[in-house]
């Protein structure tokens, strides 16, 4: 699975995964500042946390199945 983080601005991203509805977020490495491409293993649940976003940032995060 291929994750990219755009990061404009001021923002800290953290890729969290899960392996069912049941189970409990897990982080996926450490939190991101700047904008990165990131290979994972696939997991069934994929969120992005963001935090610190100041005023006139934006953050885009995309993830692909790729192999």
């Amino acid at each position: 699975m291929v994750i990219q983080i755009a990061i404009d601005g001021s923002a800290s991203v953290q890729i969290q995964g899960r392996i069912s509805r049941d189970a409990p977020w897990q982080s996926l490495g450490p939190a991101h500042r700047d904008c990165t491409l990131l290979h994972v293993e696939p997991v069934q649940f994929l969120r992005a946390v963001t935090t610190g976003v100041a005023a006139d940032s934006s953050v885009s995060v995309w993830a692909v199945w790729a192999w």
